[in-house]
């Protein structure tokens, strides 16, 4: 049986040599080996353990020297600047420092507000990179300010990526703006008072989308309508409580807007507000702007301007660009998703110059270096509404399935919708990958998409 362990170590002890397994000269090696160690070799973390403190002390000297102590400081993020909101640095544009209001004083004049831009990006990001779209011009100021409000209040342009309609509202100075768009197409902006965040002014437009909404909030904020909102499908379950609600008028927009307040919060916050609805071809769209502030807190002179604008405005005053369904338009988002155009003119050769829907497109070359040959194009129609461009699309399918040779299409094209427009992407022979450009189309055409 195989001596155990302990058994080994025993012998080894008492007799480290028993046995034949080891000469005479190897014994004597080991021997003087035990005698005489070797003098011990430093670990490289012993080396690290007596060099730290030294480098210790070469940070500390550095740290105060020039050189470390001249790195730029990090951005203060949401902080609002000369009329800029500077929260993202690619969030925010600044047509103009000040905008000029006119004034309500006897004397006449002008009064001049900040002009703080924000940028309100999509809140579902589809994968695609955002399209952007020329901040529009804004429109001589209507609506009469007391100089006393240059100090109290800023104008803020809250301007859409996605190439929806841009909206100016007031707000106290310095309140910090974020601003989103909604999937379904309905868009909002949210302020915060920065010395006291319990305290917002909210602003929201369901923009012709979600309809149940649109007409439960009118039930809501228009008691009278209660009855009416019910009848429809979607009934006022809890009422709110009132301490003043106004209509402002019997007929017209008047009989539509609303002034009200609510009973003070549980933290203390008074609600004041005012509510727009309307009705339309895309059914209803309700506003509504709401400050939150501390009811101990005298703001009636901003808070007037505030709701008055909206007032006078139905809801933020709409800037609509030039002309947002325009070719220029698309053609300047299609440059931005990196293709490169060229114009065929009426004396050059076209691929598919037909008329649809009684509209002609305007036909563009891609990545265009010349001789003229039968490239990569596009043909892009323009229509006055999404319904006359599924008419244009229907007639494309005509012309596509002809098998005439009068003219017709002879071979299928790529085609896309979006907004107002009809793009038909036409291959050429010995073109690389039939979806090269599929995807910076269907990019481009997204920030034109109308609300359903």
């Amino acid at each position: 049986m195989s001596k155990l362990p302990q058994d080994w170590e025993q012998q080894l002890k008492e007799k480290p040599f028993t046995g034949k397994h080891f000469t005479g000269q190897l014994q004597q090696n080991v021997n003087e080996r035990l005698d005489n160690p070797p003098a011990r070799k430093l670990h490289g973390w012993t080396y690290a353990a007596a060099l730290l403190p030294l480098l210790m002390l070469i940070v500390v000297i550095g740290y105060s020297s020039a050189s470390f102590s001249s790195l730029p400081a990090l951005p203060d993020h949401g902080s609002i600047a000369d009329g800029e909101n500077s929260g993202d640095a690619g969030s925010a544009n600044t047509p103009a420092a000040t905008l000029s209001f006119p004034s309500a004083d006897t004397a006449g004049g002008t009064v001049r507000l900040p002009l703080v831009t924000v940028l309100a990006r999509p809140s579902v990001d589809n994968g695609f990179p955002s399209v952007e779209n020329p901040v529009p011009p804004l429109p001589e100021m209507t609506f009469p300010l007391s100089a006393g409000m240059a100090g109290l209040l800023q104008a803020t342009l809250v301007y859409g990526s996605d190439g929806k309609e841009s909206y100016l509202l007031l707000s106290p100075a310095g309140w910090e703006a974020s601003a989103v768009i909604g999937a379904n197409g309905s868009y909002g902006v949210t302020f915060l008072d920065p010395s006291d965040p319990s305290q917002t002014l909210a602003y929201s437009d369901t923009n012709w989308s979600c309809q149940g909404c649109a007409v439960g909030d009118i039930g809501l904020y228009f008691p009278e309508q209660a009855g009416w909102a019910e009848v429809q499908g979607f009934p006022v379950y809890v009422p709110l409580e009132f301490t003043k609600q106004q209509v402002l008028g019997t007929k017209g927009a008047a009989a539509r807007t609303a002034r009200y307040a609510l009973q003070p919060d549980q933290d203390g916050l008074q609600a004041d507000g005012a509510a727009y609805y309307e009705e339309g071809s895309w059914g209803y769209v309700f506003r509504r702007l709401e400050l939150s502030h501390s009811s101990n807190t005298s703001k009636n002179d901003i808070l007037e301007n505030i709701m008055g604008f909206f007032a006078a405005n139905h809801g933020a005053l709409i800037l609509s660009g030039a002309s947002p369904d325009a070719t220029s338009d698309l053609l300047a988002a299609l440059e931005q998703q990196g293709l490169r155009l060229t114009f065929v003119g009426s004396g050059e050769e076209h691929m598919f110059n037909k008329e649809l829907a009684g509209v002609w497109p305007a036909e563009q070359l891609i990545d265009y270096e010349g001789p003229l040959t039968i490239s990569d194009r596009l043909s892009i129609y323009t229509y006055e509404s999404a319904e006359a461009c599924a008419d244009g699309l229907e007639a494309l399918k005509l012309e596509i399935n002809r098998t005439t040779y009068d003219g017709g299409a002879r071979i299928y094209p790529h085609v896309f919708r979006g907004g107002n427009f009809l793009v038909v992407y036409w291959m050429g022979p010995g073109g690389e990958g039939g979806f090269k450009y599929d995807k910076a189309i269907k990019t481009a055409l997204a920030g034109f998409n109308s609300s359903e």
